[in-house]
């Protein structure tokens, strides 16, 4: 699997970051790794809450991406 994620999933993502940032649509200094790592948290997090927790969770990963985009 960290295989697939170095090879594949990373410059995949890295590449969508790339050109959201270029078009003004989220924030120029995320990189792949920590969005990534983000997620795993997420994901770990939500394990034990109640229903609509990952959601919520996501909103808020989604809104900090956006934040501060047009800096």
């Amino acid at each position: 699997m960290p295989g697939y994620f170095d090879q594949r999933l990373r410059p995949a993502l890295s590449t969508l970051l790339e050109a959201a940032a270029a078009a003004g649509e989220i924030r120029g200094d995320v990189h792949a790794d920590e969005l990534l790592g983000a997620v795993a948290s997420l994901c770990m997090s939500a394990h034990n809450a109640g229903p609509g927790r990952a959601e919520r969770m996501v909103d808020l990963l989604v809104d900090g991406l956006r934040y501060g985009h047009h800096r």
